[in-house]
Order: C-alpha cells, then sequence, then structure tokens
C-alpha cells in the first residue's frame, strides 16, 4: 500500500456550493459529472491536492482540498493571497525539499475522478523524488461514439489558454524567484552575510497522454499569441505519451515546432498498433497520428526529440485498446523514471536501438 499526494489545476466548472463534487462525481462514480468551465471563464482556474491510498494497481480517494480564491471586499484595503500563490508556495516548498515537478495533461474521456486517479496511479509507480501535479481540462468522461470525440477536442483546443495562464503564472512565479536570490546574493556582498535559499534547483517536467498532447500544442499557441518572450526553456523533459497529435507537428509553426526551444529533451512513446489512434485517424478525419507509427519525417526532428516505439509492449499493458501502456506497463514506467532521471538515451535498459541517438524500442 501507498499513500500519494497530488496536486491539481483545472480550468473545469466549480460548483462551491457542492461540497461532494465541486468539480465533478469525484467522490461518486455513479453521479453525473457536471460539464464544462470554470464559470469565471474558459481560462480561469482553480488549484487543490488529493491524497490517494494505492494498493495493487488501484487508488482510492482519501482526502481533496481546493486552495481559497477569495475575493476583495469593500471592507478589504488589501488584495488576499489567491489560490495560485499559496499552490505555488506549497510546490515550492515540495522542490527546495528536494523534488521535481511533473505536470501530467490526461487525455481524451476522462472524468475529474478519472484524471486524478490516473495521475495518483502513475505517482505510486514513479520515484519519491517527483512531485506530480495534474492539469485536467473538461473531457466529457464519456464513451459516447463520435459526438464524445469531437467535443473533448474542441474543449482541448479551447482548454489551451487556461493552460497557458498556468505557464505564465509559473513563469512569473519563478522569475521573482530569481530576482529575489539576485537582490539576496548582493546584500550578502555587500554586508558579508550568508545568502538566503530562494531557488529550489530542481527541474519541471510535462506528460502529455493522448489528446493531452493536443491540449500541450493549443497551450503552446496561446503563449505564443499572448507573450512570445516568455517561451523559454522553462522545462526539463517532456514526454508525449501515445499522442494524438499530427506525425508533422515538429515541422509546423502552428503546432509544436516551437515546443523543443521550451525543453531539454522530448521523449515520444508511439505503438502502431494503437487502437485509440487508429479510431481518430481513421474515422475522425485527422492526420496520421504521432502515436502511431511515430514521425512524418525522422530525419527533420531536432536533436532534442526521442522516438521510442512501444509496440512490444502494449498490448500486454493494456490488452483492450494498446493505449495506456504508458500507466500499466512497468516496463514504460521505468523508462519513464530513466527518462525524468535525465539518464543518457543509449544507456537506459531494456530499450534497442533502431536509429543511432534519434529512435529506440522497448524490448520487452
Amino acid at each position: 500500500m501507498a499513500v500519494v499526494q497530488i496536486y491539481f489545476v483545472t480550468n473545469r466548472n466549480y460548483d462551491p456550493d457542492n461540497e461532494h463534487a465541486p468539480f465533478g462525481a469525484y467522490l461518486d462514480p455513479g453521479t453525473p459529472d457536471p460539464k464544462g468551465y470554470n464559470p469565471d471563464g474558459v481560462a480561469a482556474l482553480r488549484f487543490g491536492h488529493a491524497t490517494f491510498e494505492v494498493v495493487g494497481g488501484r487508488a482510492a480517494m482519501q482526502g481533496f482540498y481546493v486552495y481559497p480564491d477569495p475575493r476583495v471586499l469593500k471592507s478589504q484595503n488589501t488584495v488576499p493571497t489567491i489560490g495560485s500563490g499559496n499552490f505555488l508556495d506549497d510546490l515550492r516548498k515540495d522542490m527546495l525539499g528536494g523534488r521535481d515537478a511533473l505536470v501530467f495533461i490526461h487525455g481524451f474521456n476522462v472524468s475529474f475522478l478519472a484524471a486524478l486517479t490516473a495521475g495518483a496511479l502513475l505517482a505510486s509507480t514513479l520515484p519519491e523524488t517527483i512531485k506530480l501535479i495534474v492539469f485536467s481540462w473538461p473531457s466529457d468522461g464519456k464513451a459516447i461514439p463520435y459526438m464524445s470525440y469531437y467535443s473533448d477536442r474542441e474543449d482541448a483546443r479551447a482548454s489551451g489558454p487556461a493552460l497557458a495562464r498556468a505557464y505564465l503564472k509559473l513563469f512569473d512565479f519563478v522569475k521573482e524567484l530569481r530576482e529575489a536570490e539576485v537582490a539576496s546574493a548582493e546584500k550578502a556582498g555587500a554586508d558579508g552575510t550568508e545568502p538566503s535559499r530562494v531557488l529550489c534547483d530542481r527541474c519541471i517536467h510535462v506528460l502529455a497522454h493522448s489528446m493531452g498532447n493536443y491540449v500541450l500544442r493549443n497551450g503552446i499557441q496561446a503563449i505564443r499569441v499572448k507573450e512570445p518572450l516568455k517561451m523559454v526553456r522553462m522545462f526539463d523533459q517532456v514526454i508525449m505519451a501515445a499522442p494524438d497529435e499530427d506525425d508533422d507537428t515538429f515541422e509546423c509553426d502552428d503546432k509544436l515546432r516551437v515546443l523543443p526551444t521550451m525543453a531539454r529533451r522530448i521523449t515520444v512513446y508511439h505503438n502502431r498498433k494503437d487502437r485509440a489512434l487508429v479510431i481518430s485517424d481513421k474515422t475522425k478525419a485527422n492526420p496520421d497520428r504521432l502515436g502511431s507509427e511515430g514521425p512524418r519525417m525522422l530525419d527533420l526532428l531536432p536533436k532534442k526529440v526521442i522516438i521510442v516505439d512501444c509496440a512490444r509492449i502494449a498490448g500486454p499493458a493494456d490488452p483492450l485498446v494498446f493505449h495506456s501502456y504508458y500507466i500499466n506497463s512497468r516496463s514504460i514506467g521505468k523508462d519513464i523514471t530513466a527518462v525524468l532521471a535525465d539518464k543518457e538515451d543509449d544507456r537506459i535498459g531494456n530499450r534497442e536501438e533502431i536509429r543511432i541517438g534519434r529512435a529506440y524500442r522497448i524490448k520487452s
């Protein structure tokens, strides 16, 4: 048994009067999951954390907390600390304690409860030095043919500005910390004291699954339009698991061509037998999927992008759809852990090299 605490950031519909399900049916999977965005706007965010007990591949929620986001009242003279500030302060404490942060963006057909549960299961497979943050967008969480896919894809596109807003809050927070550390060092140099430790010197990673990569694309594009000068290398590792994304995404300015400039390494896990992506490709009029055969032209990829073929292990890990192997396979779990630990690609075990320094295959 493991007890796992994860953070969450969401632009889902927030109902503070419903103490049992402010973002949907996270306590009772049998009840309806309210559909839609935060009533304050499509890019409005709420922050919180949840605790899960994980036993034998199952996760049960034990506790749930939403950071207060108070509004300025007429009687107040100062602006109260908003939820994002409290969340970032708590995350910084975790990272000062020696933990990296991993932002997990879920895919299609995932309710809020399912998103947090998947995050808890993922976190339970990773070292304790990784703190997981779920970015949950308003996926339907319903397997209605055609309708759910198109609805979720539109919601994924519309949620890009929310992800961009979360990124910009993080950027400004880190910028203020860096400025504070510089000021502390200058003060220490002037009076001979020890500078205070402000920055954590830890890494922030991203793992996007399936349609979560389309959310990532639209978030990147929203930053590109709003604050292009803030598109810096904020992330260490970006992992694209079974990405429901076009196979030419790294070639196009309006897709993910700029992503390699924002990360130190990008790892794409793909599987040609992925049935969910075959459906996306053949029945939804999408181009060939990156998560199926990999990139359209391997030789044109930026050197930071590494391709990993998971076809051999996808079936045993997810016999029905061959799509959720990133969380169900022990082999992929070990591979992801090695990637997050910044292990050199040709030194990661259980891989065979397909193209020197560019493409690999999970052996078993």
